[in-house]
C-alpha cells in the first residue's frame, strides 16, 4: 500500500467506508510488501546510500542499553557487573549514569 492508498484509506476510515479484512493473511497480501519496496526504491530510498548502510552495519557497542530496560535491582546489578568487567573507565561511568536514573524511576534502592 503506497502514500496515496494509505491516505485514501485514512478518508475512507473517518467517513465510516471501512471494510475489515477476514484475516491476517488477507491483511498482509492487502498490504503487498512488494509495492513498499518497490515505492521506496523508485523515491530514492531503498538501497541505503553508503554512508547510511555503514551507519546501520556497524556492530553495537554495549552503549545501547536504555533505562527503560533496567526496571530490577537484579537488572541493574548485571548491568553493572559487565560494565566493570570491560575494564573500560569511559563506559563504566556511563552505566552508572544510566544505572542511577534507572533507580530513581524505579524506585530501586
Amino acid at each position: 500500500m503506497g502514500k496515496k492508498e494509505t491516505e485514501e484509506a485514512i478518508e475512507d476510515s473517518r467517513a465510516g467506508r471501512v471494510t475489515r479484512a477476514g484475516s491476517v493473511a488477507e491483511l498482509l497480501v492487502e498490504l503487498n510488501a512488494d509495492d513498499v519496496l518497490a515505492e521506496a526504491t523508485s523515491a530514492g530510498a531503498y538501497p541505503l546510500p553508503p554512508e547510511e548502510r555503514e551507519w546501520a552495519d556497524t556492530p553495537a557497542v554495549g552503549r545501547e542499553l536504555l533505562v527503560e530496560d533496567l526496571q530490577s535491582a537484579e537488572a541493574i546489578h548485571a548491568y553493572l557487573a559487565h560494565a566493570e568487567a570491560t575494564g573500560d573507565v569511559a563506559y563504566v561511568e556511563h552505566a552508572r549514569e544510566i544505572a542511577a536514573q534507572a533507580k530513581i524511576r524505579y524506585g530501586i534502592e
